[in-house]
């Protein structure tokens, strides 16, 4: 029993000396001696593409739920974009037609600005509408976000932020 207790106080030791190295190291790297997180720090190096709106819905009041709006714009003329989407499928974003479907996609959050996992999710989501044009011989699909079953339209859509990921809905319409 004793030599269990050593062995657990001795990888205590040892975790913490691990995380103690990796945080000083990632803080001389930042070049910053803050207490801020990575995603505090790339928040500052946005390019302004998506703002912060306030907190969603948590269940059980519990995690982390920031709701962003952020430019379809953007989005969809990144270099991401060009890597990722279907050229020969146009996107247009705003307004749908009257026959719509529902997509909802998950991008990770670690490593990336909240604008950065936003933008994946948001591709994920036009690429996924994309790839459902062309199972069904469309030509181009009109989106708007469709969070909690709320349309926004014009040129923003609605992005959760989560601890791990974040989410985004669209509502599409393939013509």
């Amino acid at each position: 029993m004793r030599r269990f207790s050593y062995l657990i106080a001795l990888s205590s030791v040892l975790a913490i000396s691990a995380c103690a190295s990796n945080q000083s190291k990632s803080e001389s790297s930042a070049g910053n001696s803050g207490s801020a997180s990575s995603h505090e720090q790339n928040a500052g190096k946005a390019s302004g593409a998506c703002r912060s709106v306030g907190e969603g819905h948590k269940v059980n009041g519990k995690g982390k739920n920031d709701v962003y709006m952020c430019k379809a714009s953007v989005a969809l003329n990144s270099d991401e974009a060009k890597s990722v989407l279907n050229p020969n499928i146009k996107v247009s974003y705003g307004s749908t037609g009257n026959t719509t479907l529902v997509s909802r996609q998950i991008a990770n959050m670690v490593g990336k600005s909240p604008e950065e996992s936003c933008q994946r999710a948001f591709l994920s989501t036009v690429k996924r509408f994309q790839s459902t044009a062309v199972q069904r011989k469309a030509k181009s699909v009109r989106l708007v976000s469709y969070f909690d079953k709320k349309t926004v339209g014009g040129n923003e859509y609605e992005c959760h932020v989560a601890t791990w990921n974040s989410r985004v809905v669209l509502k599409g319409s393939l013509h």
